[in-house]
């Protein structure tokens, strides 16, 4: 089971610094489509959404299987009414939060809004912390543990006043 554990761990660093590289060419391309080509948020992100899809399910359908799913197990989900509705309220969400990250892009930069991006992880930490404490469940939320939630209290303040720096 270690044995597992330690190549679930490569793997997973492998994927995020692979999500890393794309990002950052994402992240370039929507500034240069917004700023030098004219192309409005909105249809940016719909364009990336409808090759998002294509794509996704051209790479999905054939790998699925080694990633444990199958494409068919999916299919017979998606005809579970609450599945129905917990999809399209997470393209709601997707979309929204795309549109609002590609226009900040458009008035900003890419790099402006990579900086900023970081707050998030400060807001779920915050957010993690007053769900342990408002639930009540041990297994929700994140505990405040001396001294590490000092250091990371620490770090955020630190973060935040680079980004605060930058600009």
């Amino acid at each position: 089971e270690k044995l597992n554990s330690s190549r679930d761990q490569v793997i997973g660093i492998v994927l995020i610094f692979g999500q890393s590289v794309m990002s950052v060419i994402q992240d370039l391309s929507e500034e240069l489509f917004m700023q030098e080509g004219g192309v409005p948020p909105a249809l940016l992100m719909g364009m990336e959404g409808l090759y998002g899809l294509i794509f996704g399910l051209v790479f999905y359908i054939p790998i699925a299987p080694f990633l444990g799913e199958q494409p068919s197990d999916v299919a017979n989900d998606l005809k579970n009414g609450k599945m129905i509705g917990l999809s399209l309220g997470w393209t709601v969400l997707v979309t929204i939060t795309g549109i609002f990250n590609i226009a900040s892009t458009g008035v900003t930069s890419s790099m402006t809004r990579n900086a900023w991006k970081n707050v998030r992880t400060c807001v779920i930490w915050a957010a993690a912390l007053i769900i342990f404490y408002a639930v009540g469940n041990p297994e929700l939320g994140e505990e405040w543990m001396i001294p590490e939630s000092f250091y990371i209290l620490i770090s955020f303040i630190v973060m935040l006043a680079g980004i605060y720096m930058y600009g």
